[in-house]
């Protein structure tokens, strides 16, 4: 992979159609500084909906680990119960934290 190339906003302000046509002739990211910092990344459309794909599918693993560790808490918690009364009960604080994260927008669900 190629260093992304670097240019100041004034210059991307001023030469945007020439950096879209070198982004999507080149297949490479341009960073975008102000006042020499990073402030943003053009890249092509197709790199981008990769990069979504990918925190889409983090943000999913990353909410069923936090749910079966949920589900081992609740299930120590709930040592009196059977396993059959433990297992309903966990399913039901799952689809309930599931449904929540849903509302909240913090998972989504592609149909």
């Amino acid at each position: 992979m190629l260093t992304p190339k670097t240019i100041s906003a004034s210059e991307a302000k001023n030469k945007f159609g020439s950096l879209i046509s070198w982004v999507t002739r080149n297949g490479n990211e341009v960073i975008v500084e102000s006042r020499g910092k990073p402030k943003i990344a053009v890249m092509s459309y197709d790199d981008y909906e990769k990069i979504k794909k990918v925190k889409e599918e983090m943000r999913r693993k990353q909410a069923l680990q936090r749910l079966r560790e949920v589900r081992k808490r609740v299930q120590a918690r709930n040592s009196d119960l059977t396993p059959k009364q433990a297992e309903a009960l966990a399913e039901r604080f799952v689809r309930d934290v599931i449904d929540d994260m849903v509302k909240e927008g913090k998972i989504n669900f592609d149909k």
